[in-house]
């Protein structure tokens, strides 16, 4: 009766995570974030289709603005389940190493957070006095705006060369890339705001940012994926013995950065 439990048992010093249990967790997060991501996408279908939660003009009208309409709380709700599934995303992509550096961390850091920001702080109606609450708002927008874009570039940059990761570096970096453009009228008439001191209209940004986000749901599901097939790979490669693909990228970067 004594030997099963003997075998069963985890010698003293081991880690507490088996291999199999590191795959299963890292899938469990990968998945849970999409689902995450599946149901935000969800509650922005409706905002849009349901004119009666929100009555706003989705060609011309910002994001924000369903704040403000009798649906909010499908507009906070998508918010923060992004936040939590790409909260999840994250910490899959440190089990898995594929974030390893310090930058791309804390680029995903301010992702998350911004979100909450944008959530908690609502905009300034049209028209309206400028408040200390819309001024965070705003803030809060720029950095979600900014951050994952930098994010997905940073990782598809970093792991570009690795063999078992190029596809989805490689769509880390497009997607991110892609989402440049759609910054444009946003950026362009602001700027020229400040300079000429005058109003310069902007057209069709309510599409615009839809776009925009759209891009970054693909972004956000891509390093899902990438988070999953990075902690089955690991996993693997420890129960054989050989090198993972992170661990052997950065052998390979160090060994070039001496012979340099």
């Amino acid at each position: 009766m004594d030997v099963p439990y003997a075998q069963n048992r985890r010698p003293p010093g081991s880690p507490a995570g088996t291999p199999g249990h590191r795959r299963v967790g890292n899938r469990l997060l990968a998945v849970s974030a999409c689902g995450a991501f599946a149901l935000a996408t969800a509650m922005l279908v409706v905002l849009h289709v349901d004119r009666r939660a929100a009555p706003v003009n989705p060609v011309t009208a910002m994001l924000s603005d369903y704040a403000l309409t009798p649906g909010w709380w499908l507009w906070d709700g998508s918010l923060l389940l992004t936040s939590a599934g790409s909260a999840a995303v994250l910490v899959a992509l440190r089990r898995a190493r594929v974030l390893a550096g310090g930058a791309a961390t804390s680029v995903l850091v301010v992702w998350c957070v911004s979100l909450l920001g944008v959530a908690v702080f609502t905009k300034d109606p049209q028209g309206g006095a400028v408040s200390v609450t819309g001024k965070l708002h705003l803030y809060s927008t720029a950095l979600t705006c900014l951050s994952l874009p930098v994010a997905g570039w940073l990782l598809g940059r970093r792991h570009r060369e690795e063999l078992h990761w190029q596809r989805f570096a490689a769509w880390s970096r497009r997607l991110a890339l892609a989402a440049i453009p759609f910054y444009l009228p946003f950026i362009v008439p602001f700027a020229l705001n400040v300079v000429l001191g005058s109003h310069v209209p902007t057209v069709a940004t309510g599409l615009i940012e839809r776009l925009m986000v759209a891009l970054e749901l693909v972004l956000l599901v891509v390093l899902a994926g990438w988070a999953r097939h990075a902690g089955a790979a690991q996993v693997a490669s420890g129960s054989t013995g050989a090198r993972s693909p992170a661990r052997s990228g950065l052998t390979a970067a160090a060994g070039a950065e001496a012979g340099g």
